[in-house]
């Protein structure tokens, strides 16, 4: 059995309430009874209870993480955004909790189960915008950093990637090709990112002048097969188009193999452009040229927030943008070529 709190005073014949600020290290337990006591527990092989130290100190030592897509577990996205959470919740001397749930049915539910747990507060990935309970968010009295949702209250904020300026990479760097007419496959409209890509595809055509008739852009899903469609679709219904943006690595991997099974060679016939860069776009044929974002920083940033939100109540939670950077491989060529 444990040892307890109460094993320790025993031992050591002090009071429950200064082994307690002994082992908390509060400055009013002198050093010789701090050290009689820190003997006590080591021979006892007590280990602190740290819900129990919290309902004490009112201080978290843990917090959650939400990820409301279990997609994107299959691939390199969410692994690499908690290992960077799991270096910097460790280096605050913190703890990680990743929940199971799938969905949430509002904001107090999450909060609850929170608590429940002594966390201070969470992360949550995988949200989309039609989530009833995102605009109760900003008022919650409880530390959130969202993952590319844009929400800011006073214990509210969200991480994200500029994901404008790597759609407007992706389209200069197909144009700077001779590229003059690109289509895009973006992700479903639910999706915050899927609305921020289109917006820089949009504003990376405009400002060359490009047209982009609203049949060149086809709504997916980020799964592979929905890369396969959306490349189907735009060269059927616009064999005249030279390129393809795709909203996601996975997806374009779709378009990839889409484009090679219906006879045309890429990069020779048309360019692929994807965005993340998964572990798998350097080993497709032909390698992906893609928008790198950097998620492993973007977990620590996330948790880093967080933390400092829970660490100190007067903190002001600030939107933290991480930029991203055009990484050029074989599926992109000059047009015509």
């Amino acid at each position: 059995m444990a040892a307890t709190l109460k094993d320790v005073a025993r031992l050591s014949g002090f009071s429950v309430t200064t082994v307690s600020r002994a082992l908390n290290g509060h400055s009013d337990v002198s050093e010789e009874t701090r050290k009689k006591i820190m003997d006590a527990a080591r021979a006892l092989d007590y280990v602190p209870n740290r819900v129990a130290q919290q309902l004490v100190t009112r201080k978290a030592s843990a917090i959650g993480l939400y990820s409301l897509d279990r997609e994107t577990f299959q691939n390199q996205f969410i692994t690499l955004m908690i290992s960077g959470m799991m270096d910097e919740v460790t280096k605050h001397d913190f703890n990680l909790l990743l929940f199971a749930t799938q969905r949430l049915l509002t904001a107090e539910e999450m909060v609850r189960q929170c608590r429940q747990r002594g966390l201070g507060g969470a992360v949550i990935s995988g949200v989309r915008l039609d989530e009833a309970w995102l605009a109760d968010l900003p008022q919650l009295e409880f530390p959130i950093v969202l993952v590319d949702v844009p929400v800011q209250g006073p214990k509210a904020t969200y991480v994200s990637v500029n994901n404008v300026l790597g759609a407007r990479q992706a389209v200069e760097h197909l144009v700077a090709l001779g590229h003059r007419r690109i289509g895009m496959v973006n992700g479903h409209s639910a999706a915050w990112v899927s609305h921020q890509r289109f917006l820089g595809y949009k504003q990376g055509m405009e400002a060359h002048g490009l047209a982009f008739p609203e049949s060149y852009v086809y709504e997916g899903d980020f799964s592979k097969e929905s890369g396969r469609r959306g490349a189907e679709h735009l060269l059927t219904a616009h064999p005249e188009l030279t390129a393809l943006f795709v909203a996601s690595d996975l997806m374009a991997v779709g378009a990839l193999e889409q484009l090679q099974a219906m006879g045309y060679t890429v990069p020779g016939d048309l360019s692929v452009v994807g965005f993340d860069d998964q572990d798998f776009a350097i080993h497709v044929s032909p390698p992906l040229t893609t928008i790198r974002q950097d998620m492993y920083t973007f977990g620590r940033l996330a948790a880093r927030e967080l933390i400092a939100m829970i660490n100190d109540p007067h903190y002001t939670p600030q939107h933290v943008d991480l930029p991203c950077t055009l990484v050029a491989r074989g599926s992109t060529g000059p047009a015509g070529s």
